[in-house]
């Protein structure tokens, strides 16, 4: 259950009463109309802010808290651990071989998919914009009593990456750098970072990775990162963070889809199936509000491994995580997208062991 300072957003126990009032006046101000997190943030705020009821409160959640911590370590005891190598291994193979493929070549898909769309050829980062490796040479120094007259240098090579300056509006190259995949033993899909070592993508991605895990992997310079935790929305909303300490910093930068009409310029960055990193520009559609949650409908790329990788506006910035999509047998297909202002509530969320995530999850678009 989450506590009334998650609720608030505040890391720790330990926050001031004027960190408390600052949080709970930015989050008032940030969602005004929705009634129901209104009605949290102002029962959190009533708790923290009267030192009695606060340390009563105190005391109630440290106690929940231990209990919580010792159920977690039965469930984590009890896991396979010979199972959990074997998970990783996977990983390790299918990582290899993902980036063995150099062409992207997009799937010549026949007849209506589910969970699939999208009727725009993808477009490979060209060779140039990708990150430049620098390798730097430094020489050791010679062993005093060396055994042969000629002394051999050691030398150490260290591999730099550098990202480009950005450019005006949407830069592929430049914001493929936030862009992320995420890889588990079951599943595959893209995220995109959105807070040092915080990850968002889709659940359906997370779902059935409890034992075997995940790993992420930045698009740009191929550094990986294991997940330890993760949040996610209602059961309904498709949107969950990821925890991975370590991962690179490079965050994206929010945007806001309420501002976007019928028309505008949509763009995706992800990983397809096996075609490697993909961008592709497109339009919004229309709006949808299945099961009262609100999606953008695009004309952007869509295929498995789009799931949960950044969908932009026309100036680079984050407007939504795509979710799903739908091919048409007599040929197109849209894209569908969580807003960015519904994924944004996730990082209020509660983490939790990832090794509790659920073994399957059915999202609720799909379901109308």
């Amino acid at each position: 259950m989450k506590s009334h300072y998650q609720t608030l957003g505040l890391p720790s126990p330990q926050a001031t009463p004027e960190q408390i009032e600052a949080a709970y006046r930015r989050l008032a101000a940030e969602f005004p109309n929705n009634v129901d997190f209104q009605k949290a943030i102002a029962a959190a705020h009533a708790a923290l802010i009267d030192p009695q009821r606060r340390a009563a409160y105190d005391r109630q959640l440290q106690v929940s808290q231990s209990a919580e911590a010792e159920q977690a370590g039965r469930v984590q005891a009890t896991s396979g651990r010979g199972w959990r190598w074997l998970g990783l291994a996977s990983l390790a193979l299918i990582a290899v071989g993902y980036y063995q493929t150099t062409q992207p070549k997009p799937a010549q898909l026949e007849g209506p998919v589910v969970g699939q769309g999208g009727d725009m050829p993808p477009v490979a980062m060209p060779v140039e914009e990708t990150p430049v490796l620098q390798q730097v040479v430094a020489p050791s120094t010679p062993t005093a009593m060396a055994p042969e007259p000629i002394v051999r240098q050691a030398r150490e090579t260290q591999v730099r990456f550098v990202r480009p300056d950005r450019k005006p509006g949407f830069d592929a190259a430049y914001l493929a750098w936030t862009t992320y995949l995420v890889v588990g033993g079951r599943s595959r899909g893209s995220g995109v970072m959105v807070a040092p070592d915080r990850i968002l993508t889709n659940c359906h991605v997370v779902a059935g990775n409890a034992m075997s895990g995940l790993i992420v992997i930045n698009s740009a310079t191929h550094e990986r990162a294991k997940v330890d935790k993760y949040a996610k929305l209602e059961d309904d909303e498709d949107i969950c963070v990821l925890s991975a300490p370590g991962a690179p910093p490079y965050i994206a930068e929010w945007g806001r889809s309420e501002s976007l009409d019928p028309g505008a310029p949509t763009h995706t960055v992800s990983f397809p199936g096996n075609e490697g990193l993909t961008w592709s520009s497109g339009t919004l559609i229309r709006r949808e509000m299945p099961l009262g949650m609100e999606v953008l409908v695009t004309s952007n790329y869509c295929r498995p491994g789009v799931s949960g990788g950044p969908l932009f506006d026309d100036k680079g910035q984050l407007i939504g995580i795509t979710s799903a999509g739908r091919i048409f047998r007599g040929g197109g297909g849209e894209c569908m997208s969580l807003t960015a202002e519904t994924a944004k509530k996730v990082l209020y969320k509660p983490m939790v062991p990832i090794g509790l995530a659920p073994a399957q999850y059915d999202p609720a678009m799909l379901r109308r």
